[in-house]
């Protein structure tokens, strides 16, 4: 178990780094979001190795730096660029989730907006995980309050996805997004 995120980079090599981090469970989450926080250059090592060919590590790493940047948007906010690259072009379905959930949390730059925005619509069909598409909506709703000419489409996306079915959840999720953006 990781104690201290400083001891962590001083003592050990890269490799054990990646060894713990694909080691670690639900229950040390905490422990590795505030060795994050506390230690820069821990944040720097995890938030490249999401960008990994190792799909375990990439996702564990990815799944560490969403959870500390919920707490600490700041952490991100220099590395969006980043981010929408590794949304634009990972497979990776824990990827996907992760990204749409971050970038949920951030205003989009103007440059991307395009971009996310028809990567998010294609994110929200049938064959993706029920993570990423709820993300992906809420990513089009949060996006179609600063792109009023984007609610017009996004209202008819969301009437046909709750025709099709889907979890409850999903469909307790739209419901709500198409209310709002009716009102």
């Amino acid at each position: 178990m990781i104690t201290y995120a400083i001891e962590m980079c001083d003592n050990e090599d890269t490799e054990n780094i990646k060894s713990k981090t694909l080691s670690f469970g639900v229950k040390e989450l905490g422990i590795w979001k505030k060795s994050v926080i506390a230690d820069e250059r821990l944040f720097n090592q995890l938030f490249q190795f999401i960008f990994s060919d190792d799909q375990r590590l990439s996702w564990h790493c990815c799944w560490i730096i969403d959870s500390a940047s919920e707490e600490f948007p700041d952490l991100l906010a220099d590395k969006l660029p980043e981010i929408i690259a590794g949304l634009l072009s990972t497979k990776n379905g824990s990827l996907k989730r992760h990204f749409t959930r971050i970038l949920c949390r951030y205003q989009i730059p103007e440059e991307y907006l395009g971009a996310i925005v028809n990567r998010s619509f294609e994110l929200l069909a049938p064959s993706e995980p029920i993570a990423v598409r709820a993300n992906a909506l809420q990513l089009l709703f949060n996006i179609a309050q600063h792109l009023p000419d984007l609610k017009g489409e996004l209202i008819s996306v969301i009437e046909c996805l709750m025709e099709e079915g889907g979890s409850v959840g999903f469909i307790n999720r739209s419901g709500k997004l198409l209310r709002q953006l009716r009102s």
